[in-house]
């Protein structure tokens, strides 16, 4: 196994258990063992289950990018005071002020589009 196969091996290890357990419960309640729709209703059941559990995740990238547009007039204000100004001094005062304002409203410019933040 390399090195991804090994990481991944818990994740297909829970994907197989979910996808088998589905597919016991259906040919438990009267469904044909080895029949088609079986499987694609044991598939549904697998990515209804995936879909809920990841629900949390896109909640707070939700709430993220809620703070960042809320943000975005305050970081627009900041940047047109230091538009056109190339100098060094100039980038990193821009920088600063960018930071401190991330800083006191509690925002990550990252969190929006990294759903582990």
């Amino acid at each position: 196994m390399g090195f991804i196969d090994t990481i991944l091996w818990p994740l297909k290890w829970a994907v197989e258990l979910l996808l088998v357990a589905f597919h016991s419960l259906f040919s438990a309640i009267g469904m044909d063992f080895n029949g088609g729709l079986t499987w694609v209703l044991s598939i549904v059941g697998l990515v209804l289950v995936v879909r809920a559990a990841l629900i949390p995740i896109f909640v707070k990238q939700i709430k993220s990018q809620r703070k960042m547009l809320e943000v975005a007039p305050q970081l627009k204000k900041i940047q047109d005071k230091y538009k056109g100004k190339k100098d060094q001094f100039s980038r990193e005062a821009m920088s600063r002020e960018t930071m401190a304002l991330y800083k006191r409203t509690g925002t990550n410019p990252l969190s929006s589009c990294l759903p582990c933040s």
